[in-house]
């Protein structure tokens, strides 16, 4: 194949689902996976994607990808999007239930950036786009099992990032805030008079992170407000112990 292949998981709503059309305007050949078979097959008809239902959080699942993908004979962008909630607050969390977040938040991204990395290595301009949280950057109590996940994932997006600039292969990490989408509807802070300034939508999310990634990759918090307890909590952790966990 010519063309540019990307693959988009979590990519039929929100911020996967932006970002994939946007690499369809520059005539990237999209695979987008998502667990859902109904909506999947609405997008493929409607923009010509190649569409993979599966569970990437499931070694059949990242499977189905990865041989996908190698039909297709290139990988150019790889864009580890997919997740799931389930914030639990306090320490009211076992063991299994931690796992079932940490396996679509972390281990599937890290399963599936290893299985297509040689794919990534021989693209003459290859970049990869970890969607990972705001709450990855800082501690709190109201999501310990989310923030978990996501913290593992920044660190191992960061990581990342360092390990492939050598090879040419540009990274880009995402820390979004607030950012409305299937899994987060966010209608607490939409009520709110003065919160919902805090939310944003997926739209101008997946506009950040292209710029971002047209800037050369790098880091970022696309409402950058919060960056400001993860600035607090490195610098001053007591203080924010004190008043933000």
């Amino acid at each position: 194949m010519s063309r540019p292949v990307a693959l988009v998981t979590g990519g039929s709503s929100g911020i996967g689902l932006g970002i994939a059309r946007r690499l369809i305007e520059r005539e990237c050949h999209v695979v987008l996976s998502a667990r859902g078979r109904d909506r999947l097959d609405q997008l493929v008809e409607e923009l010509g994607v190649t569409g993979v239902a599966a569970d990437v959080s499931t070694e059949e699942g990242r499977a189905a990808l990865v041989a996908e993908v190698r039909r297709l004979g290139r990988l150019d962008w790889l864009v580890n999007n997919a997740g799931t909630g389930g914030g639990t607050a306090g320490l009211d969390v076992d063991v299994a239930r931690a796992r079932r977040v940490l396996e679509p938040n972390f281990y599937a991204h890290v399963g599936l950036t290893q299985e297509l990395w040689p794919l990534l290595c021989e693209s003459p301009q290859a970049r990869v786009i970890v969607v990972s949280s705001s709450l990855g950057t800082y501690s709190s109590s109201g999501s310990i099992t989310y923030g978990a996940s996501k913290a593992a994932l920044t660190s191992w997006g960061r990581a990342l990032a360092v390990a492939a600039k050598p090879l040419g292969i540009e990274v880009t990490l995402v820390n979004p805030g607030p950012v409305v989408t299937t899994t987060f509807p966010h209608d607490e802070l939409l009520a709110h008079r003065w919160k919902r300034r805090l939310v944003i939508d997926a739209e101008r999310c997946a506009e950040d992170i292209m710029r971002t990634v047209d800037r050369g990759g790098g880091e970022l918090w696309s409402h950058r407000l919060f960056r400001v307890p993860a600035i607090v909590q490195a610098i001053a952790p007591g203080t924010y112990d004190r008043f933000f966990v």
